[in-house]
């Protein structure tokens, strides 16, 4: 199998040329043309419990204690002034309280997720490391999944959870919500739910078995959690791929739909309008305030479905290129509009916006310097009007725009300083020749303010780490 998460696609990209880049304002919140309902609560990154949002962010690539590729979670905890690199702690296999041993190739850190899974009202960290290599139950198991567990302080000691069943594989895809709506956070993977609440031996208190995230023989690539239907259980959407390209070098794709209920996920039901060759990421979000998730899926296109009282169904997607009126640039093959997605409420009207990495970008006589986009919810949903776009030469930025930084690979939405608007995260993983940094925005009138965490900033060996690689899913 291979030794990497593959956070992001390496692929052979078409010449684009330069795009306006704005240098001015994030979005304000616009005057309010009508009073939305209240978004779908989603559980906040708040490891130590005290009402400011929290970034963990992972340098899966990353050399540890001399070991290459053993990886590492940093955490930058938010605060009245918002997220701040002072007090930040990074996390190993080497750390006190985390199980494990750091080796060569381990990839801690290949995925995130967050949820409280214990119920004490901190949220946890699910640490994947997709090359780690343990044996139980007398049989050698490939990839792990450590739980490190919130609390007073921040994230504290860890716990492996236990090996599923007798297959060799263990670092699935896994997302986080509340599928059966009893208040509990639970952890869903192809074929099972865990449910919670979990015990900090890493059992949950059951098991849904057979519960299924896509129909048909695909590779789940991407998924995403919310409650699209209002019903107060969480639904889960996932983007799948064909394991093998078409006879014209394309992959097939699906978006798969499994509703959340009292009795747990329900089947999953293909979403046939959203079928495309081309898509890297997917996201639920509430764009038009109505109370429901919507579903954007980005990679070359945005494509936009907004959810009714039934849920997401059938309806072509609202499409959204660069070309869109009101959307800065050019649409071009291979600038990965939307490669990756966060939604999230930036200006504080209640109705969520979207954050869309453009890693692939060229601009300036530059390949892949890459940039971002913030495309602002309405009434009537996304449009692109209102859009704003960032790269590192823009004004405030720190650093310099330059050849494969990739800025925009990875992208997060974090309430930092809790005053209910989220702040835009934007990582570079190649940055500095694959060093890779993360930069945070104060997300209110201006990129002014924002700033930059790299190795330096967190005492740890820059050299092929790709910092920045993987957020929470």
């Amino acid at each position: 199998m291979p030794d990497q998460p593959c956070p992001f696609r390496r692929r052979a990209l078409a010449l684009a040329t330069g795009i306006a880049l704005a240098a001015g304002a994030l979005l304000a919140a616009p005057a309010a043309d009508a009073v939305p309902r209240p978004p779908v609560p989603r559980s906040r990154a708040d490891f130590n419990g005290d009402g400011y949002g929290d970034l963990a962010v992972a340098a899966p690539y990353a050399t540890v204690g001399g070991k290459a590729r053993a990886g590492y979670v940093a955490v930058l905890y938010g605060s009245p002034g918002g997220l701040t690199a002072r007090g930040e702690r990074v996390y190993t296999q080497a750390s006190p309280g985390v199980p494990g041993v750091v080796e060569q190739a381990d990839l801690f850190g290949g995925r995130l997720s967050t949820a409280d899974l214990d119920g004490d009202g901190f949220t946890d960290l699910v640490v994947g490391a997709s090359g780690e290599q343990w044996t139980r139950d007398g049989v050698d198991r490939v990839g792990s999944r450590t739980v490190l567990w919130g609390g007073p302080k921040g994230l504290g000691s860890g716990t492996l959870l236990p090996a599923e069943g007798t297959g060799r594989y263990q670092d699935p895809l896994t997302v986080a919500g509340d599928f059966d709506g009893d208040g509990h956070q639970d952890l869903a993977r192809a074929g099972r739910v865990l449910l919670g609440p979990f015990g900090r031996d890493g059992r949950p208190s059951r098991t849904q078995e057979g519960a299924e995230l896509i129909d048909g023989d695909l590779n789940a690539i991407a998924a995403a959690v919310g409650d699209t239907d209002g019903d107060g259980t969480d639904d889960i959407v996932t983007l799948a791929r064909a394991y093998d390209r078409d006879d014209e070098g394309d992959y097939g794709q699906g978006v798969f739909y499994a509703r959340g209920g009292h009795a747990g996920l329900r089947a999953p039901v293909e979403l046939r309008d959203f079928f495309a060759t081309e898509g890297d990421a997917i996201a639920l979000g509430d764009l038009d305030g109505d109370g429901r998730a919507d579903l954007v899926v980005g990679g070359l296109t945005l494509r936009v479905g907004y959810a009714g009282a039934q849920g997401l169904g059938p309806g072509r997607p609202r499409v959204i290129t660069q070309d869109t009126p009101g959307v800065p640039g050019a649409q071009e093959q291979g600038d990965g509009f939307g490669h990756a997605l966060a939604v999230g409420d930036v200006t504080g009207d209640g109705r969520a916006d979207i954050l869309a990495g453009i890693p692939f970008e060229d601009f300036d006589g530059l390949r892949n310097p890459g940039t971002f986009a913030v495309l602002p919810g309405g009434r009537s949903g996304v449009t692109g009007a209102g859009t704003e776009v960032f790269s590192q030469n823009s004004a405030g930025v720190p650093g310099t725009a330059e050849k494969d930084d990739w800025f925009g690979a990875a992208v997060r939405l974090v309430d930092g300083d809790g005053d209910g608007k989220a702040e835009p995260v934007v990582a570079a993983p190649w940055e500095d020749s694959r060093a890779g940094a993360v930069w945070v925005f104060p997300g209110r009138t201006s990129a002014r303010g924002s700033f930059t965490v790299g190795a330096r900033t967190l005492g740890t060996v820059a050299s092929g780490a790709e910092l920045g690689s993987v957020f929470p899913g």
